[in-house]
Order: structure tokens, then C-alpha cells, then sequence
């Protein structure tokens, strides 16, 4: 366990590194800046984005349970959201602390209960069922495009009740693409992705409205929250709008994630198929290889020492949880797959308070994408190479050719 300590006085400044976590050959592929940041101590300044950050497991999970030290509320990326000039208002839930953050958590597990859960699972297998045996006939196909993507898109916007429209898939993937680029500096990338959504802003703005939601998703029970007091008018679409940016593309990465996995070795299949109960714990083995959300960002609201470092107050940390899971002195054999594996703490879905709050229709989507793919598919194996989307914060593939046999 880490020592985190509020008495400064025994505490080293961090060492310095010129480690640049958004570049396009770290994005590619983190694990080499990963390694050279928990081999370099517990806390390192990144001299180039004036921020600290961590990668080891035993410093992160005592941090990420420690909100009155470690704040949300300066943002979960690199911009200090409380400052003038932020580019968009703070999330209702992922960046509060508590007492807000409890008090907006509790109404939303209220509806998004496991009985409301349980409702939908009959619906996603059966939309997952028929998805899969349409690309098991097509015979080869890409596991991004035409079923993690094409699955989240169809299942989760119908579950939080946004109208459709032609162009709803699209513009979902492509705000989702925004939150995540904008949890990184203002590059080029971020740029880009910008000036892309500029386009349809308009649309976004009034996805989040009452009017856009249709009877019976938890978009409209949310609203109603609001009618019976439960939370304020305005926090409502702010609501909607962190579903809205940020349900599908990190569940299409953990699909996508266990397929490309899976595919990679016909022996993990052949586990998951003998024993279906491995399910659950190959989309936790994927999520914490891949780790769809990569970094989250705290701030120190007093000075701290963490394993003997100082890290002051008001200091931004980039708290890297890809590190985290692939952290050799936590995993054995960080690096393979293995859905017989004990995942238990792995930090992809966060700790404490801020653990993810969609996980369960998240966790839903893909076991009910996996269970159809083992009842319906015999052998998976990869039809080409993948290719990775780059991003500041989102891991995700681009593509991924696959090949697969009837059951």
C-alpha cells in the first residue's frame, strides 16, 4: 500500500521528464513511456505540460480513493476547468466530489437500477444475437466497424431514449471522439476534432434537451428527476450530455479490445467457449490491457507526499491508469491475456466514489456481444492487421479484420 501523507516536511521534489504522453508513437503504443515513468519513482513532473503524473498501481488506487485530497473538481484532463477561459463546463458527476457527487450518484443508481438493467439484457442479446449471426454468414468482417461500433451505436442511444436520426451514430462517435481528445492539451489533434464537431453543435445542443429523448429511456426518467426535486433543472442535460459524450466509444474499445484478444489466440477462445462463465472476466482482462480511458486527472488540495515525493497544493496530476494495469510489481505476466486471470483491482473502470457509472450497462453490452459470439462462431482468428484510432485520452482501434466459422 502507498504512503500518502499530508505533512510535507520528509518529502523530494519529483524527478523531471521530457515524456510527451500525446504524441503520435506514444499513443501508438504507451508501454515504454508507461515503464519509464514508474521506474522513475512514484510522482514525476512532465516538464512539458507543466503537470505531475504517476503509473504505479500501489500509488493510484489509495489516490483515486482519496477525494478530499485528490480532487475531481479541476477536471479530468490537463485544463483546470475552474479557470476562466475553460472550454466547457464541468461534469455533474465525473467532476464534482462529494457531497454533490453522492447526491447526483444516488439519483442516477436509482435509475439505472439493476432491475431496469435486468430489463434490458433481453433486448441487447437479442440485438447482439441477431448481429452477430448476420456477420457470422458474411463470414469475415471488422470487429470495430461493423459489430462493436455498429452494436453500442444501435443498443445504448435506444437504452438512454435519444430520438434517432440518420445521422445520430455518426455525430455520437464524433463527440465521444471530442471528450476524449479535450482531455488532453490543445494540439493539433484537439484542434482538429473541434473544428469537426463545430459542424454539428447544433445537433448535440439539442440532443440534450427534454424534447429529444422518447418515452421510456433513462434520458426521460433523468428529466423527471428533475421534475420531483430530486436534482436541479439544469443539471438534467448536463446529465445527458456526459452519457451523450461518453457511453459508446469506451465500450466499442472494450468489445473491440476481447475480440482482437481472443482472435490473437485460438486457445484463450477455446476457453471462453468451454467455460462461458469466463466471459465477464475476459472483457475485465481486455479493459485492463487496453484500458479505454487512459489518464484521469486529480488535484492536490494541499500539499501531499506520496512515497516520500512532494507534490504541492493546486498541482494537477496525470493519473496514468494504463500504467496501472500493466504495472509488473501488481501483475504477474503484465502483458498477456489471460481470461483465467484474477483481475480483481484493476483501475480501468476507477475506485472509490468516481468508479465508472454506466459499468453496468457497459459490462451488459459486451457480455451480451461475447455470449453471442461463442454460441454462434467456432474459430476466430485475425483476416489482417488491426489498425489503432489515435487519441488524446481514448484507446481504441480503427479497424480490426476478422475471419470466423459457424458453430
Amino acid at each position: 500500500m502507498s504512503d500518502i501523507a499530508p505533512d510535507p516536511q520528509h518529502g523530494r521534489s519529483a524527478p523531471v521528464l521530457d515524456l510527451d504522453p500525446y504524441a503520435d508513437a506514444v499513443l501508438a503504443d504507451p508501454r515504454a513511456m508507461h515503464a519509464a515513468v514508474r521506474d522513475a519513482g512514484p510522482v514525476v513532473f512532465l516538464q512539458r505540460y507543466g503537470v505531475h503524473a504517476m503509473g504505479r498501481h500501489r500509488d493510484i488506487l489509495p489516490l483515486l480513493k482519496d477525494w478530499e485530497t485528490f480532487s475531481s473538481t479541476g477536471g479530468s484532463g490537463l485544463g483546470d476547468i475552474r479557470k476562466p477561459g475553460a472550454w466547457r463546463p464541468a461534469s455533474p458527476i465525473v467532476e464534482v466530489d462529494p457531497p454533490q457527487h453522492t447526491h447526483v450518484r444516488t439519483v442516477l443508481q436509482r435509475i439505472l437500477s439493476p432491475a431496469v438493467i435486468r430489463r434490458w439484457r433481453t433486448d441487447f442479446e437479442t440485438a447482439a444475437e441477431r448481429l452477430v449471426a448476420e456477420l457470422v454468414e458474411q463470414g469475415t468482417f471488422c470487429g470495430v466497424h461493423d459489430l462493436a461500433e455498429t452494436y453500442v451505436a444501435n443498443t445504448f442511444p435506444e437504452a438512454l431514449g435519444l430520438r434517432d436520426s440518420p445521422q445520430r451514430r455518426d455525430n455520437l462517435f464524433l463527440l465521444g471522439a471530442l471528450n476524449f481528445d479535450g482531455q488532453g492539451p490543445k494540439n493539433a489533434r484537439y484542434e482538429a476534432t473541434q473544428r469537426r464537431a463545430d459542424v454539428i453543435w447544433d445537433w448535440f445542443l439539442d440532443s440534450m434537451k427534454r424534447e429529444a429523448m422518447v418515452p421510456g429511456g433513462f434520458g426521460e426518467a433523468i428529466f423527471a428527476a428533475a421534475d420531483r426535486g430530486e436534482i436541479d433543472h439544469a443539471t438534467a442535460p448536463l446529465l445527458v450530455r456526459s452519457f451523450l459524450r461518453g457511453g459508446l466509444d469506451t465500450t466499442s474499445s472494450m468489445i473491440s479490445a476481447a475480440l482482437w484478444y481472443l482472435a490473437m489466440d485460438a486457445g484463450q477462445w477455446a476457453l471462453l467457449r468451454e467455460d462461458p462463465a469466463r466471459i465477464r472476466p475476459a472483457l475485465d482482462e481486455a479493459m485492463r490491457l487496453e484500458t479505454p480511458i487512459q489518464n484521469v486527472c486529480r488535484q492536490t488540495m494541499r500539499e501531499v507526499v506520496i512515497d516520500g515525493v512532494t507534490v504541492p497544493h493546486d498541482s494537477k496530476i496525470l493519473v496514468m491508469l494504463g500504467a496501472a494495469n500493466r504495472d509488473p510489481d501488481q501483475w504477474e505476466h503484465p502483458d498477456a491475456f489471460d481470461v483465467r486471470r484474477q483481475t480483481l483491482g484493476h483501475l480501468a473502470l476507477g475506485t472509490g466514489v468516481h468508479m465508472c457509472i454506466g459499468q453496468m450497462i457497459a459490462r451488459l453490452e459486451g457480455e451480451a456481444v461475447l455470449k453471442a459470439m461463442v454460441a454462434q462462431v467456432r474459430s476466430l482468428d485475425l483476416a489482417g492487421a488491426p489498425t489503432r484510432t489515435l487519441n488524446n485520452n481514448l484507446r481504441s482501434l480503427k479497424t480490426l479484420p476478422l475471419r470466423v466459422t459457424a458453430a
